[in-house]
């Protein structure tokens, strides 16, 4: 199976500074778990040329880019470059909230943890900022969320067991 039409995606998407760190790591791994021909070399070292000349969009910029697009916002996200790793509470233009996380199943389950500890520190800032206190009480996974306090503690009680994050 060729992974060549990926690669070829992935050029178009970087000649446009839109192939984020998530799509760039993905990649990475499809080259890395098959032997790639001569015509698939050739494209992989033409994109890694033109990641080297045209500068990026991040997934967070990515994200930003595409919830102002629907009239939303990114009230909270963090995306590692070293895993394929993930975690993100939004707001819709109804003013409803919504999480999203993956935790990279490939990587050991220290640095799950690391990662997972990382987000909460960085969420319990801004839900500081924010002026939104972590809710007593459990909440439960939902696609919507009619509060900031219940999609952010939502978060923080996933963030709270790693290991059953899976991606």
């Amino acid at each position: 199976m060729t992974i060549l039409p990926n690669i070829e995606e992935a050029m178009e998407d970087a000649r446009n500074g839109k192939l984020s760190p998530y799509w760039q790591n993905n990649l990475k791994r499809e080259c890395l778990h098959g032997e790639l021909s001569a015509e698939e070399r050739l494209a992989l070292s033409e994109l890694n040329c033109i990641l080297s000349e045209t500068p990026q969009w991040s997934s967070e910029e990515e994200l930003c880019h595409d919830m102002e697009n629907i009239g939303g916002r990114v009230r909270f996200c963090r995306f590692w470059n070293e895993h394929y790793s993930m975690v993100q509470l939004t707001e819709d233009r109804n003013g409803k909230y919504s999480t999203a996380y993956v935790l990279d199943t490939e990587t050991t389950p220290d640095v799950r943890k690391v990662a997972a500890l990382q987000a909460q520190k960085e969420l319990a800032d801004r839900m500081q900022a924010w002026g939104v206190s972590l809710l007593d009480t459990s909440v439960p996974e939902q696609m919507k969320y009619d509060f900031l306090a219940e999609a952010a503690s939502h978060l923080m009680q996933v963030l709270n067991d790693p290991e059953h994050i899976t991606g």
